[in-house]
């Protein structure tokens, strides 16, 4: 039995021949190749004609490795092969050393090796590939929404403008038309520069202290009457025993809140939209808040209700539904970043619940940032305010040439190229600089670098504010480092950049 077994499970095994310098075998112990004394080496296969001159020589070894033989039942085997020659008349021996399982196993795990290292430089390929792809595409975003916020920034400048006049009942009617179209162009596209920030993850929260029910009743008036415009009833609860001032971001919680609200007055025809915002607890100096919204519109499937949070999904497709399907996944998001996530209960057309519980910090040191109310600025003596716009859109520097001069206490000079900054703040002086972040063939933080190197002092106090849609963390950042004091997101309205040049010049 012993010897069936070791047919059918062969290991490794060697044979010895002694052959004379022309090749001619002698002596063998015959374990593969049998009956072979007599023979020429070179007759047992073709290899052994290349080992003549190795016989010749005296006292080496040379070995051959990984040599594919076939045997007397025509069988491949891989061998390594040892000549061995002496210094006297001892004639050479031949070693054949069957390793065929040895080379097999070794093939197997090169293979394996090999292939884990393909597959590796397929993902490593993959991960360059996406990260092109992603900053590509974060690039366009960007370039984008920067070329659309110019025109959009005529619009709504020109729109308070054209209020001032005296229009009748149905140019103001246009005029609002206008107004919504130009704030649903806007909030897309926040919306698509936030999922850009999201898949970016440079999408953050900006903890302050703050009256969160202040932001509560200020978000209420606005639905209130967004849900009057549709016949709908907007219900709201807010519990007395709510913190008044809490840690978080207000302005990201506006934004959940917002997108929630939206969500539920487009989706619902007749009927009620409940706002309820509730204390679960306190403790260890957080707050949990309770945040609930329903409606009693068309509801959602159960199947539908994961896809609902997926970056530019509608389950409805019926045209009076309008909007890019980014407004949930947005708000799943950033409350995903207080580590919570919104809960949904709907009925497919009986209506929708969503909800989620949000912590705040509590610290008795908070104390609210007192706002000041913006004021007219008001003409000095004998003085006007010199301002330098540098600024390549026609639109936008027509759009604050007009915001400007309609109030009369400005003097506005207009530079296009960055090149032109420093040698007009040589020719003038001026006292406040507005500063585009992307101009042609350079930036504003750059030329801000230059102008806070001049070498007179007041150049360095003159303040410089950035005109820009890229307000990225790292941007404000890169902004500050440069000297840029401050910063108008485009686009802007008349208020917005009036107030922050008042702030500047007082």
């Amino acid at each position: 039995m012993l010897d069936n077994y070791k047919k059918e499970h062969p290991q490794s095994v060697n044979q010895y021949m002694i052959v004379q310098l022309d090749g001619t075998i002698t002596e063998s112990d015959d374990v593969i190749y049998k009956n072979i004394v007599g023979e020429n080496i070179s007759e047992i296969h073709p290899f052994f004609e290349s080992i003549h001159e190795a016989l010749q020589e005296k006292n080496k070894r040379h070995v051959f490795s990984c040599i594919h033989l076939t045997d007397q039942n025509n069988q491949t085997i891989i061998t390594d092969i040892v000549v061995k020659t002496f210094d006297n008349d001892k004639l050479p021996m031949i070693v054949i050393l069957d390793l065929t399982l040895h080379y097999d196993n070794y093939q197997t795990t090169a293979q394996v090796r090999n292939e884990s290292v393909i597959n590796s430089q397929i993902l490593e390929l993959k991960n360059d590939y996406l990260q092109e792809k992603e900053a590509f595409k974060n690039a366009f975003i960007a370039n984008f929404s920067h070329e659309l916020r110019d025109p959009l920034t005529g619009i709504l400048t020109f729109s308070d403008i054209l209020k001032k006049t005296g229009l009748n009942d149905e140019q103001l009617n246009y005029l609002k038309v206008i107004d919504s179209s130009s704030s649903y162009l806007k909030q897309l596209i926040e919306d698509i520069l936030d999922i850009s920030k999201i898949e970016a993850g440079r999408l953050e929260l900006v903890i302050t202290p703050f009256d969160i029910r202040e932001l509560l009743e200020d978000i209420k008036k606005g639905f209130k009457i967004k849900a009057e415009q549709k016949g709908l009833e907007l219900i709201t609860n807010f519990n007395n025993n709510l913190p008044l001032i809490v840690g978080g971001d207000p302005l990201r919680l506006r934004q959940v809140i917002n997108n929630l609200l939206e969500n539920a007055i487009k989706f619902t025809e007749v009927g009620t939209i409940t706002f309820n915002v509730s204390l679960n607890q306190i403790r260890a100096q957080k707050a949990s808040i309770h945040f609930q919204i329903m409606d009693t519109g068309i509801g959602i499937a159960e199947d539908d209700v994961e896809q609902i949070f997926t970056s530019f999904t509608q389950l409805n497709k019926a045209s009076t539904y309008k909007g890019a399907g980014l407004g949930l996944a947005i708000a799943k998001h950033l409350v995903s970043l207080t580590d919570s996530k919104i809960s949904v209960d709907s009925t497919l057309g009986e209506g929708s619940t969503f909800s989620t519980n949000i912590n705040f910090k509590l610290d008795h040191n908070y104390k609210l940032k007192s706002i000041k109310k913006t004021k007219e600025i008001k003409p000095k003596s004998d003085k006007k305010y010199s301002i330098l716009l540098v600024e390549d859109s026609e639109i936008t520097q027509l759009s604050i040439l007009k915001i400007l001069a309609s109030k009369g206490n400005y003097f506005l000079d207009i530079v296009t190229k960055g090149e032109d900054v420093v040698p007009r703040i040589e020719q003038s002086e001026f006292d406040l600089i507005l500063m585009d972040i992307k101009l042609p063939n350079s930036y504003g933080d750059e030329i801000t670098k230059l102008i806070r190197k001049m070498p007179d002092r007041d150049h360095k106090k003159t303040p410089v504010i950035a005109l820009t849609a890229r307000v990225f963390k790292d941007d404000l950042r890169r902004y500050k480092k440069a000297g840029i004091n401050d910063v108008i997101k485009k686009p802007f309205d008349e208020d917005a950049l009036l107030s922050k040049i008042e702030e500047y010049l007082k």
